[in-house]
């Protein structure tokens, strides 16, 4: 949020409302109804003394009811702009012209009661709906008792108490007694997955994993909390890194899960202790569960007003009244041109993908911006003066329970401001909210201080923003250090608060010593080649391709494979889709043929040099070897989509000729054939096996993939429509993403049996040259069942490129996370992004995914590079290694350990050898450095002395 707020070419119109929508795209005419603040949002400077002094207290609709805020607020303490408002309902001075206190108290002149709501006109090019979802109040839901009883909760209430803005200040306490519960029970899919009154069909997809997320904040949080039981129907853990979450949260004692969906939740009347009536599914019993406080996982349903608000911008919403697409692989545009659809407003998803679509519709809408480039705003700020002794300020950030919730913070605070050279110190609730950049800035000034050190989370992700915040106000950012409190403490050291605070201590008494010697660094500029590389002709490939060219980048895109389309040419049909494969891929192709795409089939990356705006790429011919071709340009996008799971020796395939994988399934559909005779004998019987080489921590993919269980529905369906009889063996369906819960329900109507099979105990195939039957422990009757089969469907995981994935990471220096897939810069925030500048990923070759994912992210990817290259010059971190000649022998060895050949040997005019290195390429790791042997290198900002400093101030603890 604070880099919106702070960016020159946002403007935020908060407070406002559509009221009419015309024209078309390219030239839309918007009017909106600015609703009165009270408070000149121009003047205001968030001192919060209206919202002290304010003697009026109303329900905070943020806190949901379950705090108060004063008539004077701010909606939420980390939003922007950081600007108060009044709420005219309350305030007695609008309603009565009694009071005026808050603009007696406020220095600044901020307040006016004389504002009123004004009609305003804007002219924009594109639409980008973000409206999100709302969640089901489960009133209606009588058996769940909310609202009838105190301690029952909803998912997004117990997050508040979770929160240390929240109405307890981050500690867990039941609403009925103020007292810490031992016992919590969360239920799953209240108001999804249900089809009677009162319900929605669908899956709310983040619900399960937030839970697991929830439960091991609370054990984490609050030691009193004994037991945490998550009842569940299937849990659908599809994400990247969730099925990790998810085997996590079973090794920590007390946390436990349990099939099963409750009857009904009862009250004590005298203890408000509540009783969950359950059948445990996996075992048919009925399990009475006691809690101290039960938490629901609540629908997604369409955002308040979505209705309305699709008629003023004249687009469809579907039947549950989520903004409808245009089509699944157009998945960002809404059904009128030049409005687009991202994140939730459309369905339910979680963060990740929510960031994805959100960059996605950022494309789409820059192909209606030409002419409309708004120039870069220079601001001129008079350095500060560095001379003289540090003066360094400590800010530690309390971040609620991510950080507090182990580290004693005040304590950190405290032993800062004993630390030499530190001349003040302070203790801020969130020191990336706008507010808190603000007050750093302030304290900059007031204090003059030359050096200033964040305590808080990782510079991976926030050390941007800090280093901003100070050179918005003249000190040069390379005078900044951040201790990374949270990873290196409190998240790894959660059983052990007090010495996560000494250790805390140690990384800032740490980070003091090493800004005493940080010097100040400037960047330097290069010209930015805005031709585009994309190695993958997949869909993911295709789209990122289109997208670019059509903001009038040059493209070329590579493929290995003598065709396009890769997987989705061999499709029989997309779901319920009126598409095949080879359909929308052959569409697809006349598009880039249309845009100017230079297509290289039977091409491969064979090296890559240089760096973000100035790439050099050879590529090989697979057909001729001799020819290769350079190209240059400033970005790159891989592609590279995933393999499946090869499950030879796994359920007889490979042994039996009867066994096939999913894949081979949908040739045979593609095929058309009345009867299925894989083998030459007709299939009647067909088993399906879910989970194969997916959710196995051993081989294959650790994590769900996503597309298998869909996939096997939407086989089996075809193959109803046969005659033949389908079984689905599954460990949990899941059905998530728009129409898949619907997909799930139409098949069971349709006569597909789906039985459960335990990880532990997987199906056995049986038979003598062919399979013949399938065996395996059915938990509900706690006896081994045996089907008999003629065709047995093996649902295989998607899993990295192995060959093609290690190539890709040696020649681009991209990391893989554990799963072998490709490592985004942020799981959340930076999905396409890498560590590397100016190169991005997307689709399959990030993680496993569907298509509709997959072509948002291949958009999202394609956004990311086009803003990129939209600049004329790229800025060079100035955070590289130099070489002082007068140390340097020329032995070479800085050449052979450089990833990025940096390092060249050059003759000097006295006629010896000496190392140079191209400060363009070079990305700062050090590695030379460490290894010169006469110390002739030196690494900017990680000195061998800033380096000693800082393992002499870690030992003094120890002294």
């Amino acid at each position: 949020m604070l880099d919106v707020g702070r960016h020159p070419n946002i403007e935020l119109l908060t407070l406002c409302q559509l009221t009419k929508v015309e024209g078309e795209k390219g030239n839309f005419r918007v009017s909106y109804l600015k609703k009165a603040r009270y408070v000149k949002e121009d003047v205001c400077t968030a001192c919060g003394i209206c919202a002290e002094k304010c003697p009026i207290k109303v329900p905070d609709d943020f806190e949901l009811g379950l705090g108060k805020r004063k008539a004077v607020y701010i909606y939420c303490s980390q939003g922007v702009p950081s600007v108060y408002a009044i709420d005219p309902e309350h305030c007695p001075m609008i309603l009565k012209g009694k009071c005026g206190l808050c603009d007696k108290l406020c220095q600044a002149g901020a307040i006016d009661y004389n504002q009123r709501d004004e009609e305003k006109t804007i002219n924009v090019g594109a639409i980008v709906v973000a409206t999100g979802f709302s969640q089901l109040k489960p009133t209606a839901l009588k058996n769940y008792g909310y609202r009838q009883y105190a301690n029952v909760l909803t998912g997004l209430e117990f997050e508040r108490l979770l929160s240390a803005t929240g109405p307890t200040g981050g500690h867990i306490l039941r609403p009925s007694d103020s007292k810490a519960p031992q016992k919590i029970v969360f239920i799953q899919c209240v108001g999804s997955r249900m089809t009677k009154e009162n319900g929605y069909p669908y899956c709310s997809v983040y619900c399960c994993t937030n839970s697991i997320k929830c439960a091991l904040l609370a054990k984490t949080h609050d030691a009193n909390i004994k037991d945490i039981s998550i009842l569940y129907m299937d849990l659908r853990t599809y994400g990247k890194g969730f099925q990790e979450l998810f085997l996590r949260a079973k090794e920590v004692e007390g946390v436990k899960f349990l099939r099963g969906r409750p009857a009904r939740v009862l009250e004590n009347p005298e203890t408000k202790s509540l009783t969950i009536m359950v059948e445990n599914t996996d075992n048919n019993r009925i399990e009475p569960l006691e809690a101290d406080m039960v938490v629901l996982s609540t629908a997604a349903i369409p955002s308040k007003g979505a209705e309305e608000l699709a008629r003023i911008l004249g687009i469809e919403v579907d039947s549950y009244g989520f903004f409808k697409e245009r089509d699944f692989h157009h998945p960002t545009e809404a059904t009128r041109p030049g409005v687009y659809i991202a994140g939730s407003c459309s369905g339910p998803r979680d963060i990740t993908d929510s960031v994805a679509w959100g960059t996605a519709t950022a494309v789409k809408a820059l192909t209606h911006m030409e002419g409309a480039r708004i120039a870069k705003k220079e601001i001129d700020v008079e350095p500060i003066d560095i001379s003289g002794e540090p003066r360094i300020g400590v800010f530690v950030c309390h971040c609620g329970i991510n950080i507090a919730g182990v580290v004693d913070v005040e304590e950190v605070n405290q032993y800062a401001q004993t630390l030499p050279g530190v001349v003040y110190s302070e203790r801020m609730l969130f020191a990336c909210a706008d507010d808190s950049q603000r007050e750093i800035q302030d304290k900059i000034k007031e204090y003059q201080l030359n050096r200033v050190v964040v305590a808080s989370c990782t510079p991976r992700t926030h050390e941007p923003i800090f280093r901003e915040t100070c050179d918005l106000v003249g000190l040069n950012p390379y005078l900044f250090e951040m201790a990374n409190i949270r990873d290196q403490c409190s998240w790894v050291h959660a059983s052990n608060p007090k010495k996560a605070t000494e250790k805390a201590n140690d990384l800032v008494r740490m980070a003091v010593a090493r800004c005493h010697l940080l010097q100040p660094l400037e960047s330097r500029q290069m010209p930015m080649n805005p031709d585009m590389l994309v190695v993958g002709g997949g869909i993911t490939g295709i789209q990122a391709s289109l997208d670019l060219a059509r903001l009038g980048h040059k493209v070329t895109l590579v493929e290995k494979e003598d065709r396009l389309g890769g997987r989705v040419k061999e499709l029989a049909t997309f779901y319920e889709e009126n598409y095949d494969g080879e359909q929308l891929i052959s569409e697809k192709v006349k598009q880039l043929e249309k845009a100017g795409v230079n297509i290289l089939t039977s091409t491969m990356v064979n090296e890559v040099s240089g760096f973000v705006g100035n790439f050099e790429v050879s590529l090989q011919s697979l057909k001729q070897k001799e020819e290769t071709t350079t190209i240059q340009l400033g970005s790159i996008v891989v592609a590279i989509g995933s393999d499946l799971y090869d499950p030879t020796g796994k359920f007889g395939y490979g042994s039996f000729p009867n066994i096939l994988t999913n894949m081979e399934m949908e040739k045979l559909l593609r095929e058309g054939s009345s009867e299925l005779t894989p083998d030459g004998k007709e299939a009647k019987n067909i088993v399906f096996v879910q989970c194969v080489g997916s959710r196995n921590k051993e081989e294959g993919n650790p994590d769900c993939s996503r597309y298998c269980c869909l996939v096997a529905i939407k086989q089996a369906l075809k193959l109803r429509e046969k005659g033949a009889r389908v079984v689905i063996l599954y460990r949990d369906i899941i059905a998530f993403g728009k129409g898949g819960e619907e997909l799930y329900r139409k098949a069971r109507g349709e006569g597909v049996l789906f039985l459960r099979y335990d990880a532990e105990n997987p199906p056995q195939v049986i038979g003598k040259g062919r399979a013949t039957g399938i065996r395996w422990m059915f938990s509900p009757l706690s006896q081994e069942i045996e089907l008999p089969v003629d065709l047995v469907v093996l649902s295989v995981g998607m899993v990295p490129r192995k060959v093609d994935a290690e190539q890709i990471q040696e020649q681009l220096k991209i990391p893989r996370s554990l799963d072998g897939f490709f490592m985004e810069r942020h799981s959340k925030l930076g999905p396409v992004e890498t560590s590397t500048e100016g190169i991005y990923i997307c689709g399959c070759a990030q993680s496993a995914k569907d298509i509709t994912d997959s072509v948002a992210q291949a958009s999202a990817a394609a956004s990311k590079a086009a803003v990129m290259a939209s600049k004329e010059f790229v800025e060079l971190e100035p955070t590289t290694c130099v070489v002082r000649e007068e140390l340097c022998r020329g032995c070479g060895t800085c050449q052979e350990v450089c990833q990025f050949n940096a390092p060249e040997l050059v003759e000097t005019p006295a006629g010896y050898y000496v190392s140079r290195i191209n400060e363009a390429l070079c990305k700062g790791c050090g590695t030379c450095a460490s290894l010169c042997p006469t110390g002739a290198i030196v690494a900017r900002h990680f000195t061998d002395l800033q380096i000693d400093k800082m393992v002499e101030a870690m030992l003094a603890s120890s002294l």
